[in-house]
Formats: structure tokens, sequence, C-alpha cells
């Protein structure tokens, strides 16, 4: 599990990134031990903040209604063949409790209902959320054969993302989310974030170039 965590420096601090396969219900002591382990200053997971209202509902022991989509469902069904699944995704659910039972503050880094909207709006066209609103029998019928859960869901994410609006979409969460993790890298010394597997290198590749962009402001100042 300790190999699992990547530490990148954002300016004086670590942030220590935890990749996980959104679903797997094996999933949810590796995160508990990694935060309590990490001890860090603050928690991020990749949920909007109306999403972090549900976790925290949750972890109050209330029982949020959960809708899932056709893509979800073929995803969660597909994602069985390696492990337990459950909804909500069991690494931020337990991400959550384990920062809150120590008192951490627990930051929502994704975009909010109404940024996705938008971002949903400017990034797929009319044609593209027809084909991909018939596109799920396709899915429901191909066989993935992946030896791991790992490389499934990275499998599972170029299939949805072979479409260019879709691509296009999780670019701008991507964005999103390193642009928020750089907010509170700037507040605090030590950051925890859990990020979903096949969104992290490109979180961390925006997160990067974010630095050197600062950098080379600050030098030219």
């Amino acid at each position: 599990m300790k190999t699992r965590l990547r530490t990148v420096r954002v300016g004086s601090c670590a942030l220590e990134v935890f990749p996980t396969v959104k679903g797997l219900e094996r999933e949810r002591k590796a995160v508990r031990e990694a935060v309590l382990g990490s001890r860090p200053e603050a928690v991020a997971i990749p949920v909007s903040p109306e999403g972090l209202r549900g976790l925290r509902a949750i972890w109050k022991g209330k029982q949020p209604e959960i809708f899932l989509s056709h893509y979800e469902e073929i995803y969660a069904v597909k994602l069985a063949r390696y492990g337990k699944v459950s909804v909500p995704p069991p690494s931020f659910t337990e991400a959550y409790a384990a920062a809150a039972g120590e008192g951490i503050p627990v930051k929502a880094i994704d975009l909010d209902e109404e940024g996705f909207s938008d971002a949903f709006v400017q990034s797929i066209s009319t044609a593209n959320l027809v084909y991909h609103s018939l596109r799920w029998r396709w899915l429901r019928r191909k066989r993935f054969n992946q030896a791991t859960a790992r490389d499934f869901a990275l499998a599972w994410d170029r299939a949805i993302t072979s479409l260019k609006g879709f691509r296009n979409l999780e670019l701008r969460r991507e964005e999103h989310m390193a642009g928020a993790l750089g907010r509170l890298c700037a507040r605090h010394r030590k950051v925890f974030a859990v990020l979903e597997l096949e969104r992290m290198e490109g979180v961390l590749a925006r997160l990067s170039a974010m630095e050197v962009k600062t950098s080379k402001g600050d030098e030219e100042e």
C-alpha cells in the first residue's frame, strides 16, 4: 500500500496522492490506513460540494437515495468481476470517515453541479450526446478481459472518453481539480488527496504545469 501513494511537492506543501478504483469495497481498508498514516492537515476528495454533503450525511448515519445511470450500472456489474462493489465509492466514504473521525478538514475538489452542467454543455455536442445515449448497449455486451481492476478501470475510461466531447469534459474536471489542489496546498503544509485512478496522471500534470507557470511569473516580477 505504501508504494501506491505518490508524494509530490507543491511549493512548500507535501501532497500525498492515493489513486483509487471507484466502487471496489476492498479500497476501504487501504484508504483508511493511508489517511491515518499520513496525518495530513487536510483531505481532498474528488466529489462536488454537493457530493461532499452526501458523504457527511452518510458519516452521520443517514442513507441517502442513490440513482445510477445506465453507464454506472454497467460499470458496477463489470467491476464486480474483480471484487465486491459498493456505492457511493467506498474509498470516498472511508476517506471522509477517517478524516472526520480525527478532526481533519475534508474538502471537495470536483466541479459543483452548476460548473459541471456548464462544462457538459460546452464540451459535448448534440451528436456526441445522441451517440453516447445509445452506446451503453454496446458497452453492456463488450467483454473486458483485463487482469486487474486497475487495468479494467483504465480500459473502461478509454471506452467512455473515446468520444471527443466526453474526453474534453474529463479534461475540464482534471483542470478544475488541479486548481483546487493547488489552492489547498497553498494553505497547508501537508495534504492527502484521493483521486480516481484514471484522472490522477492528468490532474498531476496540470498541477505541475500550474506550478511552472507560477514560478515563471514570479521570476518576471
